[in-house]
């Protein structure tokens, strides 16, 4: 692994059919890439189950366990017991990709709201953070997350965010309360995109101790692969462009990125312990 860049992925999703065949590999690439952390998100029960297994193979693998919003339709209480059961497993480290997508509505709003609830008192209840989906419901998803941040005690004793607002799309307005309950941004690949000024405004004028990174994996490439199979290595491309927006060391935002991931994921400097 580089000794001069360590990079935190903080969400990707390796067990895709996308990428699954070439999931060690990826892994691979990215350690010599400098990551040293990424977490593979569940969004479904399969998919939940597939995180835990590539945790349990790879050393630098943690898993979140959860189910997102498009298939809320299909989350009954045995979803719930499975994700309680796999989140009980030394290597999961959060709860997600949880939250609201009312842009695409693949699940009824009842519905993604029901999953939501029941999927962050879980969290809440084990003392987990979690990673959030949220899609054209920046104003209607705070409420729930905000009720879940006030009971995160466990996470607040630590002095932990209580969880990352993944691939955040909306604008700097909208990502300012999330910061302000404990929650921190996630800044994926479309940074890069020529028209995305709004993903650029929120990595600039955010403070970079409220910033993380991630890949989406296989999913949202860097501009210069666009319509290719995204991996975690690429993670390197997001820290890239804040520290060309900020005007700051590329070091500078790998370091502070990295550092928060790891208090997120109550995680040492070293992968491998809790």
């Amino acid at each position: 692994m580089s000794s001069t860049l360590l990079l935190a992925d903080t969400h990707c999703h390796l067990q895709d059919p996308k990428i699954a065949a070439r999931a060690d590999r990826a892994v691979a690439e990215a350690a010599e890439a400098g990551v040293r952390f990424l977490l593979v998100c569940g969004y479904d029960e399969d998919s939940s189950v597939g995180a835990i297994r590539l945790a349990e193979r790879h050393e630098t693998v943690y898993a979140a366990v959860g189910v997102h919003p498009h298939d809320a339709r299909s989350f009954t209480s045995d979803t719930l017991r499975l994700l309680e059961e796999l989140a009980a497993h030394p290597k999961c480290v959060a709860i997600g990709e949880i939250g609201l997508d009312f842009y695409r509505n693949l699940s009824r709003r009842p519905e993604q709201e029901r999953a939501l609830e029941a999927q962050l008192e879980l969290a809440a209840t084990l003392g987990l953070p979690v990673s959030v989906h949220s899609r054209a419901a920046e104003r209607e998803i705070l409420a729930p997350l905000s009720r879940y941040a006030a009971a995160a005690n466990a996470l607040r004793a630590q002095e932990r965010p209580v969880g990352v607002m993944h691939c955040f799309g909306g604008t700097l307005e909208e990502a300012r309360p999330y910061v302000e309950i404990g929650f921190v941004i996630s800044i994926a690949c479309p940074i890069t995109y020529p028209k995305n000024e709004r993903t650029r405004r929120l990595a600039r004028h955010l403070p970079l101790e409220a910033l993380v990174v991630e890949t989406d994996a296989p999913y949202l490439p860097p501009q210069e692969q666009r319509g290719q199979v995204n991996t975690p290595a690429n993670v390197r491309r997001a820290a890239e462009e804040i520290a060309r927006v900020r005007g700051v060391s590329f070091a500078d935002v790998a370091r502070v990125t990295t550092d928060t991931a790891m208090r997120v994921f109550a995680l040492r400097a070293g992968v491998g312990s809790r």
